[in-house]
């Protein structure tokens, strides 16, 4: 039931904006949340009164609420996609447009108002994903991708980038779900075998040395362990995590996004020659990423996935109390100091240090031994074009 104390002071304000008064509209409905009535309709009120009398920042201020308490609100998102809209802001706002699009298609009945809005940014939504496409397709023709000679699976992963076709719905348990990018018929397993990686030997060959370096770089720049807070491939998406912004989850990056970090790879240059031998998963903007990930006594990562499937992440353990370990689907291992394993990160995952001591491993991202060069080159230009996609101004 309505709070009846709401109902009045939305009643009121509803009366107000029929009769084309959006000043005592405004008035009506901040009455009814300054006593303290957090209602998704009173925030939505006055957002249109707001809009009605051509205040544009406290309409926005108010849609914000009104999504903040109701993150679903059809109305809400079409208005928040209408303001991002006007200043050019059209992904931001295709998102929020997405999202109404798919609310509505929950629902039936819908009043013929909304109707009509919801034909209306579904219009624009075509006209934004026929810019995408043509972008993507642009990039790919000019770095010499052909249909008729590239592969099948890297073929089905454009469509499905592109929209044309859905990605297909796995039955396991713990199925591929990468969130940005997801590439079929790749063969599935949660940790890789070392057959498959030949320079595992390598790796693991240079423990000593990487941890030597390691431990100066903790001696004499520990400041470059800072919270994990990711926004490339390596990152947790949509996660709700308390590490994201905590002391008990750091890094120290050589590489981050495909981005060197100066001062790291100087404290660290055995590890730096190493790394660059392996097949990095080398994307502008992207990949690799190369860092030393520290996980603090009794802390432990949420169970996650990452974005994409084309790539395997590899852990090189190096200061390991016992009691440290990692999930990856159904198959749980334990860290032992020197022995490198590697996993599909598309696959849900968790990692956990039950000790009393601080681990931390060398993690670094690499292709998929299966990709072979020439679709590590399409899957590289498909990113790279997604990644420096710029807003169309659209009208």
């Amino acid at each position: 039931m309505q709070n009846q104390g709401e109902e009045a002071f939305f009643q009121s304000g509803i009366r107000a904006l029929q009769a084309g008064k959006p000043t005592e509209a405004r008035a009506a409905f901040q009455a009814g949340i300054d006593t303290g009535l957090n209602s998704g309709r009173l925030w939505l009120g006055l957002t249109l009164a707001c809009l009605n009398g051509n205040d544009l920042p406290a309409a926005e201020a108010a849609v914000d609420q009104t999504l903040t308490v109701e993150p679903a609100n059809i109305r809400a998102l079409i208005i928040k996609g209408d303001i991002l809209w006007a200043r050019s802001q059209t992904q931001a706002a295709a998102a929020h447009y997405g999202l109404a699009l798919r609310v509505s298609a929950k629902h039936d009945n819908l009043p013929e108002p909304l109707m009509a809005d919801l034909q209306r940014i579904a219009g624009r939504q075509q006209q934004l994903m026929k810019l995408f496409q043509e972008h993507l397709l642009e990039t790919l023709h000019n770095a010499g991708y052909s249909r008729s000679s590239a592969s099948d699976r890297f073929n089905a992963s454009l469509d499905m980038m592109l929209g044309l076709v859905q990605r297909p719905e796995e039955q396991r348990a713990f199925p591929q779900a990468p969130h940005a990018y997801y590439m079929p018929d790749i063969p599935y397993y949660t940790f890789a075998d070392r057959e498959l990686l030949p320079w595992f030997d390598m790796v693991e060959a240079h423990t000593d040395i990487i941890e030597q370096e390691l431990r100066e770089l903790l001696a004499n720049r520990a400041e470059k362990f800072t919270p994990y807070i990711h926004s490339g491939i390596d990152r947790p998406q949509q996660s709700e995590t308390e590490l994201l912004d905590s002391e008990n989850w750091t890094s120290a990056y050589l590489w981050e996004d495909g981005t060197a970090t100066p001062e790291v790879l100087a404290a660290c240059p055995k590890t730096a020659e190493l790394m660059e031998q392996l097949p990095l998963t080398k994307i502008g903007g992207m990949a690799p990423s190369v860092l030393f990930s520290k996980l603090n006594a009794g802390a432990s990562i949420e169970p996650h996935t990452g974005l994409i499937n084309t790539r395997l992440i590899c852990h090189l353990p190096l200061l390991v109390p016992e009691d440290c370990g990692l999930r990856v689907g159904t198959e749980s291992r334990t860290a032992e100091r020197g022995k490198a394993w590697a996993f599909d990160d598309s696959v849900n995952h968790e990692a956990w240090n039950r000790s009393s001591d601080d681990r931390i491993i060398l993690l670094f991202d690499v292709w998929r031994p299966e990709l072979h060069q020439e679709e590590r080159h399409l899957v590289k230009t498909l990113l790279e074009a997604i990644k420096t996609y710029q807003e169309p101004t659209v009208r």
